[in-house]
């Protein structure tokens, strides 16, 4: 089943330094503004790096203040859109919220390592909820002069989280005789893990060991 995309507007990379009126030829941090029609709910964003060293999220979320007019606050902006008091919500640094301070992508940004990778941030990686969503600033990072240009692309918003495919594993009883094969949680597959793993071996297989268990219940081993 193919999961629901979320729809933005998306406008820059813009570059940024500390002095706006000397931008330099070459900036370390660009800024790239997903702006969606109305105030949704984020699960995952997904793109593809392009020598991005690491990846800052900024959330702007509506509010329940109203503007003059009626409406939500920042509520279908789209790329600056409107006027009057909602308009300055997208300009004021207040307004902003940082979900996800600096998420390393790239882990040597001197080298090529992970350069190109296909990368997810979700919202549980987030310090705040990404519900009532109206805008987000991608923040890109790269501290390294070797490479000219960075960036990411094919951009994708979803409104879920990503769907985890059941774990399919061999099932071994303890005399090793019989095995099949089932569905089971990840829960399920660490304690099964953890049980065969504090097993004694048999006395056929490592020669002279007695066998027995770790009962996990009474905490002792039982032969």
């Amino acid at each position: 089943m193919s999961r629901e995309t979320v729809t933005f507007a998306q406008s820059g990379p813009t570059p940024v330094c500390v002095d706006e009126g000397t931008l330099p030829s070459r900036t370390g941090c660009y800024v790239i503004t997903l702006t969606f029609p109305q105030p949704t709910q984020v699960g995952e964003i997904t793109f593809r790096n392009h020598y991005t060293w690491a990846v800052g999220v900024h959330v702007l979320r509506a509010t329940s203040s109203t503007s003059s007019s009626g409406g939500v606050v920042g509520a279908g902006l789209l790329g600056g859109e409107g006027g009057g008091d909602a308009a300055w919500v997208w300009k004021d640094p207040a307004a902003w919220q940082v979900g996800v301070r600096n998420k390393v992508i790239m882990p040597h940004p001197h080298t090529e390592t992970a350069s190109h990778d296909f990368v997810s941030i979700t919202c549980l990686e987030s310090r705040i909820d990404w519900q009532d969503v109206i805008g987000m600033r991608l923040v890109l990072r790269q501290p390294s002069p070797v490479w000219r240009t960075f960036f990411i692309e094919e951009i994708t918003a979803y409104r879920e989280l990503p769907r985890l495919p059941p774990f399919s594993v061999p099932i071994i009883t303890q005399d090793g005789q019989s095995s099949r094969t089932q569905q089971v949680s990840i829960m399920e597959r660490l304690a099964q893990q953890t049980k065969c793993a504090m097993l004694i071996p048999d006395d056929s297989l490592e020669g002279g060991l007695s066998s027995g268990g770790y009962d996990i219940a009474a905490l002792q081993y039982t032969s």
